[in-house]
């Protein structure tokens, strides 16, 4: 069955060198994650494998990406064919699947606000402390709880509108504004506490919400004007918790 992130695998890869996704997403993401030299990685929500093979690139060891859109899956192993890395790929419910072994580290960008319910945002939560060995860590992105969501033209400089009614489990939708790539996504809105009682239900500690942060990259290209108000209250968040 088709569904929004089969649709969504080819934009995903074209959007992986937006400006706003590589100097702001891919920054602050980075940042947290800190040096994996060698370290296992498992990649939950990996979609195409943006992020899976960037953290390979970056010296990782074993890395496997985890995605339950066998289109996204599909497209992640036909790049790994086209130019090998060693990544392995699967495909799987991040809220009831197996165990894939026992990991360093745990990313997750982009899953826990697809979450529609808070049980099942439990199960994601629960399946990701699993994953983790004894001290690891989970890095991950989502929808951030302090984002403009009630106000879809603050977005619209960077891209894209941000629509939703801003109250606890309430549906958000993400509408792109760019006519060369229409596309809209929806996830779902909950609030810091809520995330945080998910993670801190299946045992994780040490939960750090991280500065935005522009790449100096960034900075030159566009000026640190053009970031002011995204940054005032960026549309993702960026975490770090410890198992």
């Amino acid at each position: 069955m088709i569904n929004q992130y089969d649709v969504l695998a080819k934009i995903t890869e074209a959007t992986a060198e937006a400006p706003l996704r590589k100097h702001f997403e891919e920054f602050t993401f980075f940042q947290a994650l800190g040096d994996i030299t060698g370290r296992s990685v498992l990649d939950v929500a990996c979609g195409t494998g943006v992020y899976s093979r960037r953290i390979k690139q970056r010296g990782a060891g074993r890395v496997v990406g985890v995605d339950s859109s066998e289109g996204m899956i599909a497209y992640a192993r036909h790049l790994e064919h086209q130019a090998p890395l060693g990544i392995e790929y699967v495909v799987q419910d991040a809220a009831s699947g197996r165990a894939l072994g026992v990991f360093d580290v745990v990313t997750a960008t982009y899953l826990l606000h697809y979450a529609s319910s808070i049980q099942q945002m439990q199960g994601m939560c629960a399946t990701l402390r699993r994953s983790l060995a004894p001290g690891g860590r989970l890095v991950s992105i989502c929808l951030n709880p302090d984002a403009r969501v009630t106000e879809p033209a603050y977005y619209r400089p960077y891209g894209f509108e941000l629509r939703s009614r801003g109250q606890e489990g309430d549906e958000a939708k993400l509408v792109s504004v760019l006519p060369e790539m229409p596309f809209s996504v929806t996830a779902w809105y909950w609030s810091r506490r809520t995330y945080e009682a998910a993670l801190q239900s299946a045992g994780f500690r040490d939960i750090v919400w991280c500065a935005p942060e522009i790449a100096p990259e960034g900075l030159a290209a566009f000026g640190a004007e053009h970031w002011q108000d995204y940054l005032r209250a960026p549309h993702a968040a960026v975490f770090t918790c410890t198992a």
